[in-house]
């Protein structure tokens, strides 16, 4: 109960930040999705949908398509962002299937974009499909999603939480152990509880 309390204010506290200046653009496309996100887990699916349609204007718009961050076009990057808030509202909603299209779609758009050090996409989308999968009772999609992410980034410990509860889910625990142990390994500095591969 305390970790998701403390998970709570953190999102209650993105909507107290300040809202990003006027003509940032790829800014204030970021503070919608994250505002996005943060209602959609709060239960606020209204305001939730509200903030995906500001994204989505910001995304559509000429500034967008011809603005570069971090070496990536940010029409691309508010395009994640789209997906991913959308399928976190679906989740939110119960709406699996739907989700789980949203976010496979951004995992291919964060897979199609060029390297870079760190990643132009703050973080890896698959933890958030691979919680969606896991919700889903898709278990073994879910372990093969997990998978997937160590390959790209070797020990993350959101991957190893989760490819643990597939493990658990799927009636293997002697994977999940070791799965675990690797988890408490690569994590045993970490100063958040971890509930789910996905806050």
């Amino acid at each position: 109960v305390g970790s998701e309390m403390c998970i709570r204010d953190r999102w209650e506290a993105i909507l107290e930040q300040p809202r990003p200046a006027e003509g940032l653009t790829y800014w204030a496309g970021v503070d919608h999705y994250a505002r996005g996100v943060a209602y959609a887990h709060l239960g606020k699916a209204d305001q939730a949908i509200k903030e995906l349609g500001a994204l989505n204007a910001i995304r559509s718009s000429p500034e967008a398509s011809e603005l570069v961050v971090s070496f990536s076009n940010a029409k691309t990057l508010l395009t994640i962002a789209g997906e991913v808030l959308q399928g976190e509202i679906a989740v939110a909603g119960g709406r699996y299937d739907e989700a789980i299209a949203h976010l496979d779609k951004a995992v291919r758009l964060e897979d199609s974009m060029l390297y870079n050090e760190p990643p132009s996409w703050h973080y890896p989308v698959r933890h958030v499909l691979g919680a969606a999968l896991l919700d889903a009772g898709r278990w073994k999609e879910a372990d093969v999603v997990y998978w997937q992410d160590l390959a790209k980034n070797r020990d993350n410990g959101f991957a190893l939480f989760g490819l643990a509860q597939a493990y658990e889910a799927l009636g293997q625990p002697a994977r999940a152990d070791a799965v675990r142990r690797r988890f408490e390994s690569a994590c045993q500095a970490a100063d958040v509880e971890l509930t789910s591969s996905r806050y």
